[in-house]
């Protein structure tokens, strides 16, 4: 072999090596199976829990006159007698805010536990260890800090210019744990391995990308389906600054329906925004829990719908503190909704889309689509095409693109009575005026008032239905728009005409035209 040429020999040394090593590891591994085929883990666990737990009884029963009656304490004695209360009662359940005074302010506890210590301040933090001779910090650098308004931030900004305090002291900058770590860089670490929480499919995700694949997992994976699901929305700029209504379509038109005929019933909603917090909750009610990332840490839930709003995800969206957040507050089932842009595959949610697809769990591309959706800039040639198919019924695209819709739900047989006419004046539809303010009065009789389309019946020219398309930006919340939109919406009520509201940002409007026009002639 020897005599060969080097990139000869080398390849042939390296196939030797990987076949001894492999025989190697496969005796191994048949010597450990053959040490752990008598061993039965839950039984050890079990009786290590039981002795455990003798233990600890044992001790309380030596150190507590349980044959005798115990002491009864008034509201005083907390602060009379709190060196008597501690003893009888050693464990003390407090805040880090108000540990100091939930006994004697000159009380001082053997050992204070400060748990969840990556979101507790410095201020109320340091003010909790000056009652304890010793203390144990449990936290997650790897978890969200505490969160600053603009308020405290400022404040504790003056503070630290005027006081020029060492960095670790940094308020704004250092929660409880981050600043011990950095003060104490000797004292004992031990990271707490062992994950008791979430399906190994979704913790290890977390396990592999934020802790370096140091965690141990407990759980078992009995080969359960759809532990992990990710939804894509169609193409377009669907988020709307915090808000974006595509997803929240997703979430109620196809993710609620399948985690409910699975059976779950605790499901949560996590998103970066309180906005789209906002948006959910007005259209869902109380069907779920909904609340962002930070309101969910150290919480759970069976199911978590992850809806991450961007259309190209941002850095605050991405920060992996908040995505191994979220990830790891759902214990059987995660549940993610993104958009499809290219840019957010060199994120994090990149990332977890790549984890999802290896281990062969739903990547779904949703069907929740929208007429409007040819408005977007992706859909440019084939909006030209459209229209040039069909014809225009206005200058605004988006009214020629509902008209195409409503011409194919008027086609059908059921549908023959039924006429539509466009961008029809509110005066002729209101003459008797009796019924309006002066105000409303005044806003009916201007010609420019007038609904998009109008649903009504061909005998005798009765209105059934009327629709407005809103464009997101012409009519938020707030503006001079918004404003006859409620004056329009009041006067039509009045009046008894349904009226049907079309947001370009929404979905499924063919669906919500015949359920509008359904109940309409039931009505009439």
């Amino acid at each position: 072999m020897f005599l060969q040429q080097p990139e000869q020999v080398i390849p042939s040394l390296q196939r030797q090596f990987y076949l001894v090593r492999r025989q190697e590891l496969t005796q191994e591994k048949k010597q450990l199976e053959k040490q752990l085929e008598q061993y039965s883990f839950e039984g050890k666990m079990d009786e290590l829990s039981e002795k455990s737990l003798r233990l600890f009884r044992a001790e309380l029963s030596e150190r507590y006159n349980w044959k005798g009656q115990r002491r009864h304490f008034e509201m005083h004695d907390f602060r009379d007698n709190a060196e008597e209360f501690n003893r009888e009662y050693p464990v003390i359940l407090s805040t880090t805010y108000s540990i100091k005074g939930t006994l004697n302010f000159e009380h001082v506890y053997d050992y204070l536990i400060v748990d969840e210590a990556s979101q507790v301040d410095l201020a109320t933090g340091v003010l909790a260890l000056s009652c304890a001779k010793n203390v144990v910090i449990v936290g997650d650098l790897q978890q969200l800090p505490n969160v600053l308004d603009s308020k405290n931030f400022q404040d504790s900004e003056k503070i630290w210019s005027r006081y020029a305090l060492p960095e670790i002291y940094h308020f704004a900058s250092h929660s409880l744990l981050s600043s011990a770590i950095e003060t104490w860089p000797e004292i004992p670490m031990v990271l707490l391995r062992e994950h008791y929480r979430c399906h190994p499919k979704i913790i290890n995700f977390c396990n592999q990308k934020f802790y370096g694949g140091q965690l141990i997992v407990m759980t078992e994976d009995h080969q359960e389906q759809d532990v992990l699901t990710m939804y894509h929305t169609v193409a377009g700029n669907h988020a709307r600054g915090h808000v974006n209504q595509r997803q929240i379509d997703v979430i109620q038109k196809e993710v609620l329906p399948a985690l409910t005929q699975k059976g779950y019933r605790s499901i949560g909603i996590i998103t970066p925004y309180r906005d789209q917090v906002a948006a959910i909750k007005a259209q869902l009610g109380k069907e779920v829990e909904v609340a962002t990332v930070h309101k969910f840490q150290g919480r759970e839930k069976d199911a978590i719908v992850l809806t991450s709003v961007d259309n190209v995800i941002t850095d605050f969206v991405d920060d992996p503190k908040m995505l191994n957040v979220a990830v790891s507050r759902a214990v059987k089932s995660l549940t993610v909704i993104t958009s499809q842009n290219p840019q957010n595959d060199q994120t994090n949610y990149g990332d977890l889309t790549r984890y999802i697809q290896y281990h062969n769990c739903e990547v779904i591309d949703s069907t929740v689509y929208s007429v409007f959706d040819l408005l977007y800039h992706e859909y440019a040639e084939q909006r030209r095409m459209f229209l040039k198919k069909h014809g225009r019924v206005s200058e605004y695209d988006s009214e020629n693109l509902l008209y195409t819709v409503i011409q194919r739900i008027l086609s059908e047989e059921k549908y023959s009575f039924v006429d539509c006419a466009v961008h029809v004046s509110v005066a002729n539809l209101i003459r008797d005026n009796s019924l309006l303010t002066e105000e409303e009065a005044v806003y009916v009789a201007n010609p420019l008032t007038h609904v998009d389309f109008l649903l009504f019946r061909r005998m005798d020219k009765s209105p059934l239905l009327a629709i407005e398309v809103d464009g997101t930006a012409f009519h938020t919340a707030g503006s001079a728009q918004a404003d006859r939109d409620e004056k329009k919406n009041i006067i039509f009520e009045k009046y008894g005409i349904p009226l049907l509201r079309l947001r370009t940002d929404g979905s499924g409007e063919k669906e919500k035209i015949e359920q509008g026009l359904e109940m309409a002639i039931s009505k009439s």
